[in-house]
């Protein structure tokens, strides 16, 4: 079972930086989440398992291949600890203004929780495995902090 305390205690400040960001609704926001959590097992793992150093993922997002390699980068170039709140979330801002700009749209188009998770995983994360049902129960996990907040 995996402990959410950390992904709740953090999430309300991320999904607020996301909505002034981005202009987001707290659905919207809360779907980037939700694929955060998923990848990252709520930021309890920012290295994929078994994976060697260097390979795999990494990160909130968990980079992988050339996405990888421009995170690790961009984290030199701003001095951040790539394991830091302030390099993960800088990058995916980065990410999300530029190279992955299509991910923002797709999220405004979508009006439901489930319809948002969806719209940011094919949009942004690609991932192999989509698992949209974890996805979402970490974007309800996102939205419930933040609503109680």
């Amino acid at each position: 079972m995996v402990d959410h305390r950390l992904f709740s205690q953090k999430a309300p400040t991320i999904l607020e930086r996301l909505m002034t960001d981005f202009e987001l609704s707290d659905i919207q926001a809360a779907a980037i989440l939700g694929n955060i959590g998923h990848e990252c097992l709520g930021f309890h793992l920012l290295h994929e398992l078994g994976q060697p150093e260097g390979k795999g993922g990494y990160g909130w997002a968990q980079w992988t291949g050339p996405r990888r390699e421009k995170f690790f980068a961009w984290c030199k170039q701003n001095a951040l600890d790539w394991q830091s709140e302030n390099a993960n979330y800088g990058f995916l801002k980065h990410e999300l203004e530029t190279t992955e700009s299509g991910a923002i749209a797709a999220l405004l188009k979508a009006r439901t929780l489930a319809a948002a998770v969806q719209a940011f995983e094919r949009n942004y994360e690609r991932a192999g495995v989509t698992n949209y049902p974890d996805r979402t129960m970490w974007a309800e996990i996102a939205l419930e902090a933040f609503r109680k907040s």
